[in-house]
């Protein structure tokens, strides 16, 4: 059995049930654009939450004394994950996996890009995150991007097998991503891989195929129990460097 995020596995009907997909845009022109008239008198936001520590601070931000709808830019699904700002540009992935980058202030689309991952690229949940010149982007298709934030080009594509979940995490020289099969992998901001820790061998001691059930039985004999729960859907938290 192949990892979730790739289109033979079973499991990816759970990605792609009608409850939890949105064919309208009309979330994204909602939620993000308001926050585009807000976010118009503040400084960058390059990661999920502000910064690695996931702190959410802001305490130079002033609100306007009348926020309202700046401008709208339509994707080609509903949008889910949390747009990232740097430089006067706004950088988003919507459910389909089409990153767009699109001016602050009018909403004018800078570019374009279709992350591919087939049918399993679906209601992608990871923001972004800015470093330096380049944007890097997990999908729930299995493949990671670095992508040249100033033009959309691809500087790197990284087939992880897995779907990405959790939005990356920037440190000091680094990005630290996490997959939904609990393996972290730390890059270079070029793309370029440092190192791979992986939860389920390091921790809950398995070599099997993490994704088989009869893996899992044959392993763990009559049954597996909450010591083997591996799954990683929440976003990474980076202390220090």
């Amino acid at each position: 059995m192949q990892a979730p995020g790739h289109q033979s596995n079973p499991g990816l009907s759970l990605l792609k049930g009608p409850a939890m997909r949105m064919s309208s845009v009309s979330a994204f022109m909602l939620c993000c654009c308001l926050g585009w008239s807000a976010l118009a008198v503040s400084g960058d936001w390059p990661q999920l939450q502000g910064n690695a520590l996931r702190t959410g601070g802001a305490a130079d931000f002033q609100l306007p004394r009348n926020p309202g709808l700046a401008a709208v830019v339509a994707g080609s699904d509903g949008f889910y994950a949390a747009p990232v700002i740097a430089d006067g540009t706004i950088y988003a992935i919507d459910g389909s996996g089409l990153v767009l980058a699109a001016d602050l202030q009018t909403g004018v689309i800078r570019w374009r890009f279709q992350t591919r991952g087939g049918a399993g690229n679906c209601n992608n949940v990871a923001a972004p995150a800015v470093v330096g010149p380049y944007l890097h982007v997990g999908t729930t298709g299995g493949f990671y991007y670095v992508l040249n934030r100033a033009s959309g080009a691809v500087t790197r594509e990284l087939d992880l097998h897995e779907p990405v979940f959790s939005a990356p995490a920037v440190g000091q020289d680094r990005v630290y991503v996490a997959t939904l099969g609990a393996r972290v992998i730390a890059l270079t901001p070029e793309g370029e891989q440092v190192w791979d820790w992986d939860f389920v061998r390091s921790v809950v001691g398995f070599e099997g195929n993490r994704w088989s059930g009869e893996d899992w039985l044959k392993s763990r004999g009559d049954r597996v129990t909450w010591k083997d729960h591996f799954v990683c859907s929440r976003d990474l938290c980076l202390v220090g460097r």
